[in-house]
């Protein structure tokens, strides 16, 4: 089926599925920086501490992504797995919209804040870096970024123009689901050696731009 053929999901379904977006988005960004300000006003930063953090955030968001994704989401048999293989199902699909979101309600991605803000909390409490909420502040903004461009991947929605091979890297792993575990910054997929997985069938689950 090409992407023309492939009929498009309803308007309800993604209005619906926009607004489950844009609530786990505002759910992230106050998650991140509440606990971000908690831990500013224990541990005081400073300017320069608070850059360090946030660079050092955008690295392990990455990590954790890439490790997630990979061995949680693909390890078969579990229950993150198949929850995880209809999202591989849907794509291309009128359901598609249903299944592109990371989080269902915003328990998950105060969960997920959870899982790594404590390891984050526990060093800063032992080794006092003060880099810790500028972590969580790009833990943040890494999640909101992954998450719109994941839902402009599939839904056919226009990217940046330096954004754009993004598109067709992830649509890949859908075609071939080993390698390219990292949506649109593959860092741990090109320090692991999963950047480059099996060529490319076919793109006949991209949908045409709009």
């Amino acid at each position: 089926m090409t992407p023309e053929e492939i009929p498009p999901a309803t308007p309800e379904s993604v209005a619906r599925n926009r607004k489950t977006k844009q609530l786990n988005a505002w759910t992230a960004l106050l998650s991140g920086g509440l606990w971000a300000l908690a831990l500013g006003m224990v541990s005081p930063t400073t300017p320069q501490k608070l850059a360090l953090g946030f660079l050092a955030g955008l690295v392990w968001a990455n990590a954790f992504e890439y490790v997630y994704h990979r061995f949680i989401l693909h390890l078969a048999g579990s229950s993150f797995a198949r929850r995880h293989l209809v999202h591989h199902r849907a794509t291309g699909t009128p359901e598609e919209a249903e299944h592109v979101t990371f989080g269902e309600t915003p328990l998950w991605i105060v969960l997920l804040f959870v899982v790594n803000g404590l390891p984050v909390t526990a060093v800063e409490w032992l080794l006092g870096l003060g880099i810790a909420s500028g972590m969580l502040l790009a833990f943040a903004a890494y999640f909101v970024a992954v998450e719109e461009i994941h839902w402009r991947i599939h839904l056919g929605e226009r990217l940046p123009g330096f954004l754009e091979p993004a598109r067709a890297y992830h649509l890949a792993h859908h075609d071939t689901p080993v390698g390219r575990y990292n949506v649109f910054f593959p860092l741990f997929d090109w320090l692991l050696g999963t950047a480059h997985g099996p060529a490319l069938a076919n793109q006949g689950h991209a949908r045409p731009l709009r």
